[in-house]
């Protein structure tokens, strides 16, 4: 009789303990859950550090693995001594490829295109004459029709086909950070390197290199506690976007905020949060909500709610070496892509790492980790042979 009682009460308690964790999980409001992209229902608002991994959990054989699923062939590349995959979960990751700017070693900057491996499956290395602009934000972006746009800050942005022929070009000495090739063909590029309330911030341009829409910063911002600001420049803009309602949403790195301008030039809506500090692309997802990476100490991505009010959920990198983090994007699977000084990793919304790419032996400091690091990476769910 007392082993029956014992035992009843053991069950109790341990049904106690499942339910008390069970709701401790969940105190994130239904309003905020139903904001977040799906997969990322039913997460913690502020959840606790998770470390980035350090240590290898391959679970795809390198040198060997010809598929990464029954169906999808990969692409075989050539192994880079500079590159090494820490972590490869082939049945949590999404399959593709990762393109992204490399300018590590100065004097060869390139952007490269690997397999899950970290295999080189593509690269273009900068021509002689343009191999300097590579500072501040040397941005890659993949194109629909299989090119690759590739912004050089001071410079001029360019449009590189599969065999590595410049098929569009624009110089322009005032860009930098961001370059976004809209729907219409047109092209949507800020200046935010040591800009100055003369600059334009924001232009977007036809094919012809012809300015059809810009705008300044200094029509809304030329006040307190915006106008005495300087830090690499006045608003130090490193990101936009074209939304779909036709605005526009910039971010002002030195402002601490987003704001989103009509096609008339007013600002409609700013964007703030305390927590903001020197943010980097902040990324719009179609339920509103933006993910963003966020240079408090230690830094963080963030996913906020439309108005930036909320913050939905948070990944706090704790790694310096990492630092700073300069992209994260939400990919098709519901997993997250970052991007940070020494590696490029891909993350569940539950913090597992799941695939990541790292630097080996890199060295950098505060300067050149901002300088030489990795700035953006996206991934590619389909993959092109020719080499």
């Amino acid at each position: 009789m007392k082993r029956i009682i014992t035992v009843t009460i053991i069950l109790l308690l341990t049904i106690g303990c499942i339910q008390h964790e069970t709701s401790e999980i969940k105190n994130i409001s239904d309003t905020q859950s139903s904001q977040l992209p799906q997969p990322m229902q039913n997460i913690t608002a502020q959840n606790q550090t998770q470390p980035i991994s350090t240590q290898p959990n391959l679970t795809a054989s390198q040198g060997n693995q010809e598929n990464a699923t029954d169906d999808q062939t990969m692409v075989r590349g050539i192994k880079d001594p500079d590159f090494e995959i820490i972590v490869y979960d082939k049945n949590s990751s999404l399959f593709g490829t990762t393109i992204f700017a490399d300018n590590h070693v100065e004097t060869r900057p390139r952007v490269v295109e690997v397999n899950m491996l970290g295999e080189i499956i593509w690269e273009y290395v900068l021509p002689e004459d343009v191999k300097m602009y590579t500072n501040p934000g040397f941005d890659v972006e993949p194109l629909s029709n299989g090119n690759v746009l590739i912004l050089l800050p001071r410079k001029g942005v360019f449009e590189i086909n599969r065999n590595k022929t410049i098929v569009w070009q624009y110089y322009d000495s005032k860009i930098s950070h961001d370059a976004d090739r809209l729907p219409n063909g047109n092209t949507l590029i800020v200046f935010g390197a040591n800009d100055k309330k003369e600059d334009i911030q924001v232009k977007e341009i036809d094919i012809s290199g012809k300015i059809v829409w810009s705008w300044y910063a200094k029509s809304a911002f030329d006040k307190e506690p915006y106008a005495s600001i300087s830090d690499e420049g006045w608003t130090h803009t490193n990101a936009v976007t074209r939304l779909s309602n036709g605005n526009t949403l910039i971010n002002f790195r030195n402002f601490n905020l987003l704001a989103e301008v009509n096609p008339t030039g007013t600002v409609v809506k700013t964007i703030e949060n305390t927590r903001f500090e020197k943010q980097h692309d902040p990324e719009v997802q179609s339920n509103g909500t933006i993910i963003m990476a966020n240079h408090i100490q230690p830094n963080e991505i963030i996913i906020t709610s439309s108005d930036g009010k909320s913050i939905l959920w948070q990944f706090i990198i704790t790694n310096k070496s990492a630092w700073p983090l300069r992209d994260a994007n939400i990919l098709s699977n519901g997993n997250i892509l970052v991007t940070g000084a020494d590696r490029i990793f891909e993350c569940t919304y539950k913090k597992e790492i799941v695939w990541e790419l790292r630097l080996k032996n890199a060295s950098f400091d505060k300067i050149t980790a901002s300088s030489r690091g990795f700035y953006k990476s996206e991934r590619k769910t389909s993959q092109i042979t020719n080499n």
